[in-house]
């Protein structure tokens, strides 16, 4: 068998279960959010239009989280079925190397990991967007009449404006500790700062401000004692529930990390998410390479058990995940290895599987 046999064989086997793992995890992703749409329909009266709306727009998160699972689960599956038919002993008996079994099968995983980081960059921050709109439109939502350290983001003809409020008061439309930064082409041109905004006859004004414009290597300061701004969004809109940093784009979440930085607020959370955005969908090839050793042994190639091994695998996965990312969240580990320790764990159990099993 040559090597580009081998992997076409390997990668058609991998693509038939990783389409079946795919419909699989995302329906049950689905079904536990289908959960709280029900209860904004039964509780606030939101219509069922509105209802498939959020599904809809909630599915490319639900699928990036989808791909290293079905991912983990294809591979078991199908290096399984090779063992059970006897097929691995064959091409270790020609020749090839279980090592060169795993590569083939790692990238696979590869080419899901990048699958994955394009769907987070491109298509989950406008599927959030859209999803907030239809919260806007089709619900009415109860905000609590005063929120802490809220953070939005906004475009307008090309600008991209960063928010960070330290109160922000529904009940009298007033923000206050606002940092403004804005970009232009990715740089970051202009900052105000103002200790209080209010919403006036339909528009946002700031009090007793400054303004920072950046051109070249000179900044120009400037106080102001009110400044209207071009912020479109009203009180209610502001109030609606803020997006988790998990479902910002990498881009999103720099740019909070430097209104953060500058308000002096801890940015610790957004760096986690900055990293553990990279490191989840690196965890498909990792899960592929662990996949290879794990599933050799005899009599995995079943349904069920592939899938139970793939559940065990996931759980400890995410359990070192959940507590790594809590550390960083609150400071007591660097965000590097907050995010990035769960890999590490994978790939040093893969790589050390297929080792002791290529002897």
């Amino acid at each position: 068998m040559s090597i580009r046999l081998l992997d076409r064989y390997v990668w058609r086997q991998l693509g038939e279960l990783f389409t079946f793992g795919v419909g699989i995890f995302t329906l049950l992703l689905l079904v536990n959010h289908l959960f709280l749409v029900a209860r904004l329909v039964l509780q606030q009266g939101a219509a069922l239009s509105v209802a498939l709306q959020l599904l809809i727009y909630r599915l490319p998160y639900f699928l990036a989280f989808s791909f290293p699972m079905a991912m983990l689960l294809a591979s078991l599956l199908a290096i399984g079925r090779l063992s059970d038919g006897q097929e691995i002993t064959a091409m270790r008996t020609s020749g090839i190397s279980l090592a060169r079994i795993a590569a083939s099968v790692t990238a696979a995983g590869i080419l899901v990991s990048a699958m994955t980081l394009a769907v987070n960059e491109d298509v989950v921050p406008y599927a959030e967007d859209r999803y907030q709109q239809v919260l806007i439109t089709g619900l009415q939502a109860r905000a609590a009449s005063e929120q802490r350290d809220v953070l939005f983001r906004e475009v307008q003809e090309g600008v991209e404006s960063v928010y960070f409020v330290r109160s922000f008061r529904r009940d009298l439309q007033r923000m206050e500790g606002v940092v403004v930064n804005q970009f232009e082409g990715g740089a970051l041109n202009r900052v105000i700062e103002a200790p209080v905004a209010q919403y006036v006859g339909g528009a946002w004004e700031f009090h007793d401000g400054i303004m920072y414009v950046f051109s070249g290597e000179t900044t120009v300061v400037t106080q102001f004692s009110r400044l209207r701004v071009g912020l479109q969004r009203t009180p209610e809109q502001i109030a609606l529930p803020q997006r988790d940093p998990s479902e910002m784009s990498i881009r999103e979440l720099r740019q909070y990390i430097t209104v953060l930085q500058r308000s002096g607020t801890s940015a610790a959370r957004y760096i986690v998410q900055v990293h553990f955005k990279l490191a989840v969908p690196m965890s498909a090839a990792l899960f592929a390479l662990l996949a290879v050793p794990v599933g050799l042994r005899p009599h995995r190639s079943g349904t069920s058990i592939g899938l139970g091994l793939t559940i065990l695998v996931l759980i400890g996965y995410y359990i070192i995940s959940s507590v790594t990312i809590t550390l960083g969240d609150n400071g007591r580990l660097h965000p590097i290895p907050a995010a990035w320790l769960p890999d590490v764990v994978l790939a040093a159990a893969g790589v050390a599987l297929v080792r002791r099993a290529d002897r």
